[in-house]
């Protein structure tokens, strides 16, 4: 942020015209404080610290019989703020003063004491936010201001947050699953090139995938590492996960170079389940963090296409020669399909890239992720090599074990979700009506926000689950409560027109 950016709302001048007919002065320093919260999570945590100080500030006041400070700072608010952000702000202060359950009466202690602790521990946790975000703390943003900045900081705290809070669309594109995959084409065709020469010179011809370790080999190591710093693959990144935000950068140990197999497919081994649908890895929970696998095409290909189940029909893609397409490997539903009447002139090779993102300068964080998904790959891979050729009863029940917690897993994923049972068991770890209100009406929020909020693109397959479950959970609240007093066949007419 420029200096002179940074004192725009300081040396305006403070006038009856510029605070209550343009409200400028407030238009400026909003400017100013989303300067400072460029970062999502960032922005969320000042409103709600804000909202923190705003209800102990009250409360304070309340105490002290000094309700007359409490309307005159709403009314200067209102007065001096865009309408919908003086709403807003006006519903918050009205709901404060007089909602009873806001009081902490109950609690036997001191309102200054609940006050003085409330505010300072919004404020510690607020800077901790802003330092692990990368962005400009209070402190060092206040440092060396004069007295009208410091009256807009109190003054201006609360409606600002607001006002970030609108800015983000009220967060409320969080609610539907949003797609983030990727497929294009990359910058660094001659790396493909010469993997491809090496592979048709050094890979043997055999009736299951061969697996190899491209950094092992001095011939594929210069092109692969090109590839992993494609221009191409992290400009697509950078459209799903902005530079501002998030750290993107290669997890090496994970990458791969794919051959697919030749000749008379076998009757079982673990080759099966690149047929079947299947999440690649298990650590879906770890939060804002990804893994992405990256399928780049180094052979010319028609017959063989990557199938998403909880994506769009049209989201399926036959990867060709110089395309990358990148998805989510913790969390992504898919599988390979022959399409009919088509065949491939040369085996189907692809070069398996591997990326953790994480938040901007998370870097400790960035390195757990990997850790913990490089880990699995290689006790993943090592099981699956092993059941490629099983002989024994051991290695062929390894083999249909390996196939059967896929299968499982992919149904469990594409009809309920690890993250929907995640929600679904904190709501009724909440109480009964907790867990009757955010699951009741869960599916209207997803219908509205897919609506209302087209970009980043929505995955349907995500959208028509969870649209079906959480309706599925409605019905189920609602029979609990009818069927006790259902009085059959009297009420069946009733009963249909409530369930239609």
């Amino acid at each position: 942020m420029g200096s002179q950016e940074k004192v725009s709302a300081r040396e305006s001048v403070v006038s009856f015209e510029s605070l209550f007919l343009s409200k400028t002065i407030f238009g400026e320093y909003a400017k100013e404080l989303h300067g400072r919260h460029k970062h999502d999570v960032n922005a969320l945590v000042n409103f709600l610290t804000a909202a923190l100080a705003l209800w102990s500030s009250i409360i304070l006041a309340l105490d002290k019989d000094q309700i007359g400070l409490v309307y005159g700072y709403a009314a200067i608010v209102a007065l001096t703020t865009p309408l919908k952000t003086a709403l807003c702000h006006t519903a918050m202060v009205i709901s404060i003063v007089f909602i009873p359950q806001l009081q902490p009466n109950a609690l036997g202690l001191d309102i200054s004491f609940i006050s003085a602790i409330a505010i300072t521990g919004g404020y510690l946790v607020q800077e901790i936010i802003r330092i692990v975000c990368g962005e400009e703390t209070t402190i060092s943003s206040l440092t060396g201001s004069d007295s009208t900045k410091l009256i807009l900081y109190l003054l201006y705290q609360m409606p600002s947050a607001i006002e970030g809070i609108f800015t983000r669309k009220l967060f409320l594109p969080w609610m539907v699953t949003r797609n983030r995959m990727f497929c294009v084409p990359v910058a660094s065709k001659e790396s493909i090139d010469m993997l491809r020469k090496w592979i048709n010179e050094n890979v043997a011809y055999t009736n299951e995938t061969t697996h190899l370790w491209p950094h092992e080999q001095e011939e594929t190591t210069g092109p692969v590492r090109a590839l992993e710093n494609d221009a191409a693959l992290y400009a697509a990144f950078r459209k799903i996960f902005p530079a501002k935000h998030f750290d993107v950068r290669p997890i090496q140990g994970m990458n791969e170079i794919y051959v697919t197999a030749v000749g008379k497919k076998k009757p079982m081994s673990s080759d099966a389940v690149f047929y079947t649908p299947h999440v690649d890895g298990p650590y879906f929970w770890t939060p804002f963090s990804r893994c992405y696998r990256c399928l780049v095409g180094a052979t010319q290909n028609k017959m063989v296409q990557t199938k998403f189940n909880l994506q769009h029909d049209s989201k399926d893609q036959v990867l060709g020669l110089y395309d990358v397409l990148g998805f989510d490997y913790n969390r992504e539903l898919h599988w390979i399909n022959h399409i009919h009447g088509e065949k491939n002139q040369e085996r189907r090779s692809v070069i398996k890239l591997h990326y953790v993102v994480y938040p901007k300068g998370w870097h400790w964080y960035g390195n757990i992720v990997a850790n913990l998904n490089q880990n699995y790959n290689t006790w993943a891979r090592g099981n699956f090599l092993r059941t490629l050729r099983p002989a024994g009863i051991y290695e062929k029940s390894m083999a249909w074990w390996i196939w059967l917690t896929t299968w499982f897993n992919s149904m469990f994923v594409e009809y309920f979700g690890w993250d929907n049972l995640i929600y679904i068991s904190l709501t009724y770890a909440l109480g009964p009506l907790a867990f009757l209100i955010l699951t009741s009406f869960r599916h209207y929020a997803v219908y509205m926000t897919s609506f209302a909020f087209r970009d980043p693109p929505i995955a349907h397959g995500y959208l028509m689950r969870d649209a079906k479950l959480y309706k599925t959970i409605a019905l189920c609240h609602l029979g609990c409560r009818l069927l006790p007093v259902v009085e059959l066949p009297r009420d069946l007419p009733g009963l249909c027109l409530a369930v239609t």
